[in-house]
């Protein structure tokens, strides 16, 4: 039997049939589009924020808006608002200086110095070997006064750094104290940077990484071998205040030193992304150094040094120990990004796990045997004598005198 229904009740359900799929469409149209913009409503909400700040500050502000100025600063807050150390926004200026820098590129006088926390003074913490800075006869622990005639002060440091840096084939003019007496030298500069130093001490290899560049390995390999001509029969690595470079550049040196990778995923380290993804991996071949050695760190050894402590003590080299303090953890892995106006940001992009440990990412890698130095020894840590540096000496006794 045919039942007929009123035609307003006809318009009624195709209204309502309308109304049910448009609200569907609507439903899945907006769970696409919130998939397609990451967090969309925070980021409204964000908008919105600097939105009215932007209105609150043109309509009212008493001075002049320097639009470069605000843009740079707007960007490294946001960097900064992540709370992450190892993430950092760069103008196009420090991004061509850090290009340079991570390249090895960055051309200098052939030390490495070193400022007093207390006084702002610069102290040579390096010298290279057959470097322009040794010629001339600086020597570690030596006192820079003044550069190009400028007196070193602690505000003026960071500027004075660059005037010993730069373009190659000048010469810059150098006053330096030892002890008490002062003297002036002409210096060149073009000396490539260095990021390896080393000395025979007795028995006893010391070699000292500052940073993880491009030309670190070969420095290192330069070092190791000149080292293995004067017979030494141990190493000591230090890696104390060393957070500078990248994570492949630390692979290459881990590298020079430990055996092929057998275990685990047969990496030097593994890197995954937030979600879990193997991004890339770093191995090893078979060619290692076979000597006993031992590794320093301390509260400010990061990033690939903390990788190339961790991993020599899980590969067992040579019963290789660390000695001082536990590090600062950052078992990240950071890309540099450039921004479609010179500018770049560094980000942190995934985490590092070592050969066979897990991750010490923000707990740090643990010392073997822990020696502490006073505050007032680690913050001037290039200038303690050797006498005096504990986390050293320890490194003597567990080596032994054989």
């Amino acid at each position: 039997m045919n039942k007929k229904i009123s035609l307003g009740l006809a318009i009624s359900l195709i209204i309502v049939s309308i109304t049910a799929s448009f609200a569907i469409t609507m439903a899945v149209s907006k769970r696409m589009y919130n998939s397609l913009i990451t967090a969309l409503p925070e980021r409204i909400a964000q908008y919105d924020e600097v939105a009215e700040i932007d209105e609150l500050v043109r309509a009212n502000y008493y001075g002049n808006i320097d639009q470069n100025n605000l843009n740079i600063n707007l960007a490294d807050g946001y960097i900064k608002g992540l709370n992450d150390r190892a993430s950092f926004f760069m103008t196009a200026a420090e991004y061509n200086e850090y290009s340079k820098m991570l390249d090895g590129n960055l051309p200098g006088i052939g030390i490495t110095q070193t400022q007093d926390a207390k006084t702002g003074a610069m102290y040579v913490s390096e010298v290279a070997v057959n470097s322009p800075a040794a010629s001339e006869g600086l020597k570690k622990g030596d006192e820079i006064v003044k550069i190009g005639g400028i007196q070193v002060t602690k505000s003026n440091y960071d500027s004075m750094v660059t005037k010993i840096e730069g373009i190659r084939l000048t010469t810059v003019n150098i006053t330096y104290r030892r002890g008490s007496k002062e003297n002036t030298i002409n210096v060149m500069i073009g000396y490539p940077a260095q990021s390896v130093s080393y000395e025979v001490i007795g028995s006893y290899g010391y070699v000292k990484i500052t940073a993880f560049y491009k030309n670190t390995l070969d420095q290192f390999n330069k070092a190791i071998a000149a080292l293995q001509d004067k017979k030494v029969t141990k190493l000591i690595f230090d890696v104390r205040n060393t957070s500078d470079g990248s994570i492949e550049y630390a692979a290459q040196v881990i590298d020079a030193v430990v055996p092929l990778a057998t275990e685990g995923t047969k990496a030097i380290a593994t890197v995954t992304d937030r979600t879990g993804k193997v991004i890339k991996t770093f191995t090893s071949d078979a060619n290692e150094i076979t000597l006993p050695m031992v590794v320093l760190i301390n509260a400010n050894t990061s990033g690939g040094a903390e990788l190339f402590a961790q991993d020599l003590k899980d590969f067992e080299k040579d019963n290789a120990t660390l000695v001082g303090d536990t590090t600062a953890g950052n078992g990240s892995m950071q890309d540099l990004f450039r921004l479609k106006d010179g500018n770049a940001v560094m980000l942190t992009v995934a985490k590092i796990t070592p050969y066979t440990s897990h991750s010490y990412d923000k707990i740090g890698v643990v010392p073997d045997v822990v020696v502490k130095l006073t505050p007032q020894q680690d913050a001037n840590l290039d200038q303690i004598s050797r006498a005096d540096d504990a986390q050293l000496n320890e490194a003597f006794t567990i080596l032994g005198n054989g």
